[in-house]
């Protein structure tokens, strides 16, 4: 996992972090479904349909109520976001306080010997990202 230093005000002061950096070019549909069909018997243009039916069946279940959970990874559901629009009494909450519907995704988690580990987070070392570990 990379990280850059970042530059953020604390009160009146500025301090340094370390932030997550992304590569620019993300692993998109095809390329995630050439990697898990060569880690398992499925072909790639199976593993690919299924993908891609993934987020309307997600969705099916979650506009019926219910959450997504898929072991290993973690728990899909709806959030809805009112933006300050609270109203003074339960008669006069009503859907046009929603100002927008939001996926929230909690990570899988499974307790381990110090503890509580979260799926897709574990064991991660943190790299600078742009820095040769030959010149440090």
């Amino acid at each position: 996992m990379f990280y850059k230093k970042s530059r953020a005000k604390v009160g009146k002061a500025y301090k340094w972090f370390p932030r997550a950096y992304v590569l620019k070019h993300p692993v998109d549909t095809q390329q995630l479904g050439e990697t898990i069909s060569q880690r398992c018997t499925v072909s790639p243009a199976d593993v690919h349909a299924v993908l891609r039916a993934l987020p309307e069946v997600m969705a099916e279940y979650m506009d019926a109520g219910r959450s997504i959970h898929m072991d290993g990874i973690g728990a899909f559901h709806y959030k809805l976001s009112c933006a300050g629009q609270g109203v003074d009494s339960p008669e006069e909450v009503s859907p046009r306080q929603v100002k927008a519907v939001r996926v929230q995704f909690i990570p899988a988690r499974k307790k381990g010997v110090a503890g509580y580990e979260r799926a897709l987070v574990k064991n991660k070392s943190l790299v600078e990202f742009g820095v040769d570990k030959d010149k440090k």
